[in-house]
């Protein structure tokens, strides 16, 4: 977990008690002969975070007890002020949404008794450096502007013992991250939750399966599930259970060989699972096996989950390029859409998907899908893209109502998403390529009418040696840790 370090008064112990009790006098005499309605600042100092300089603390000592919020800003980056503390003289206050290496201006405002704000001091510091050795190889240019004030992504590098959960700001520059050891085979899926806290999926050298975090990267809770591994997705529900998906083997008993070369001969299957906790000895309840269904190892293999707007599942069978919903319970397949056994029949042979990530049901019955291999028109390869398929349960038919495609086109090939927002816009992740040096992974916003309002992109020199993916691009929290924006970065 991060720690910040406040510095102590050097010296004997007698030394440090006389200090101690000098400094309360000052405190009390302050208070004592102020007729200001809010007491001053004794001292105040801002340190970067010990494991992540892209969180600073601003520490301050009042001359009497008030709430205390600080302001900080760059004129590129925006300007923040995070909530108001809890009444005290002392306090020590996080400051995040921090771009790298970059001095910030703070001011420290005391609240006085109408509500309002008043400045006690000034000061200044310099944020951390994103870590040389994940970082440095890998290059970025964004273009637009994101309607999300955050967005939530993650980034992997083969060969590095490290993956990273991260921020971007609305105009693409990294202002959070937190690494951990996943597991190379693991995909980090993050969830933000209503708390600011963030629950997500890897696998580490503790081989957990499942944590929760603050936003300051401390471990709240955290749980290796024996059995059904959390793999690829996972939903919060509303009494707080968490449903995943869980990664099991045919033959438990071989689990070396468990979707490896012998994948037909022991393949890999997805159930679906709920944890009552990650704490304690939560209770685990195996609600769905895709083998009570399907006989083929084909269909046992499950890379999404998500709710439908009717109340019931949606799943994703990204080896047989299939969509299939689910009743409530999990005892029904309601309907399947593409693959080999599809109930609805596209008339337009251009409308099919293959190899989806991330479908939804949209308010409207419509299915978004992040289709990450659309054949080439002269069949020379393929592409990726996002669409919406409008379906009819009366004729029985799929038809598409949108889609976007990036310019220039972008084969996805094992990783992707795409996200409806809330108004309207499609977020969408575009996060592996065949030759990132040439044709980067790409994180973009469309509107409606299909025009790209946001790019990030993502490469990296074909000298480098880095190999990279991003898995998901989420819209992210309204703020990191409380902070509200007062001015929004502008670019350069």
């Amino acid at each position: 977990a991060m720690k910040c370090f406040t510095p102590h008064p050097r010296g004997s112990w007698a030394i440090r008690l006389l200090a101690a009790a000098a400094i309360a006098a000052l405190i009390a005499l302050l208070s004592a002969c102020s007729d200001s309605p809010v007491p001053s600042a004794i001292s105040h100092s801002a340190t970067l975070d010990a494991d992540n300089g892209q969180i600073a603390f601003v520490s301050v000592v009042l001359s009497a007890p008030a709430r205390v919020a600080v302001e900080y800003e760059n004129e590129y980056a925006g300007k923040f002020r995070t909530a108001l503390s809890e009444r005290a003289a002392e306090h020590v206050i996080p400051a995040a949404r921090l771009r790298a290496d970059t001095v910030y201006e703070y001011a420290i405002a005391l609240e006085r008794p109408d509500g309002s704000l008043e400045y006690a001091a000034r000061g200044e510091f310099r944020s951390g450096a994103l870590p040389a050795n994940e970082f440095a190889a890998l290059t970025k240019s964004a273009s637009g502007r994101s309607t999300q004030e955050l967005i939530l992504g993650d980034i992997r590098i083969r060969d590095r013992p490290i993956r990273y959960l991260l921020m971007w700001d609305e105009l693409g520059e990294v202002v959070w991250r937190y690494g951990s050891s996943f597991r190379q085979r693991m995909v980090p899926v993050a969830r933000v939750q209503p708390d600011g806290d963030i629950l997500y999926m890897g696998r580490g050298a503790d081989d957990s399966s499942l944590r929760r975090i603050t936003p300051l990267g401390e471990i709240l809770e955290e749980t290796h599930i024996d059995g059904d591994t959390p793999h690829h997705d996972f939903l919060v529900l509303d009494d707080g259970r968490i449903l995943y998906l869980g990664l099991t083997c045919a033959d438990p008993n071989d689990p070396d060989g468990c979707g490896n070369d012998t994948e037909e001969t022991n393949p890999r299957v997805d159930t679906v699972n709920i944890i009552s906790s990650l704490s304690g000895d939560p209770a685990v309840e195996r609600v769905w096996d895709p083998r009570d269904l399907w006989d083929t190892p084909a269909e046992w293999r499950q890379n999404a989950v998500e709710t439908s707007s009717d109340g019931g599942w949606l799943l994703s069978n990204r080896r047989n390029s299939e969509v299939f919903s689910m009743s409530a319970d999990f005892q029904t397949v309601r309907w399947r859409l593409g693959g080999p056994d599809s109930d609805f029949a596209f008339p337009d042979p251009t409308d099919t998907f293959g190899r989806q990530h991330t479908p939804a049901q949209l308010p409207n019955g419509n299915v978004l899908i992040f289709d990450n291999e659309v054949p080439l028109p002269d069949g020379e390869g393929f592409y990726s893209r996002a669409i919406e398929l409008s379906l009819d349960f009366e004729a029985m038919t799929a038809v598409k109502a949108w889609e976007f495609v990036p310019e220039p086109r972008i084969y996805s090939e094992t990783r992707g998403s795409a996200y409806r927002l809330e108004n309207g816009n499609t977020l969408m992740n575009f996060g592996t390529t065949d030759d990132p040096a040439a044709i980067p992974a790409a994180v973009i916003e469309a509107d409606a009418q299909g025009r790209e309002v946001f790019k990030l992109e993502t490469s990296s020199p074909p000298d480098s040696g880095i190999d990279f993916s991003m898995y998901r691009a989420n819209p992210g929290p309204e703020s990191v840790m409380g902070e509200t924006m007062l001015r929004a970065p502008k670019e350069r």
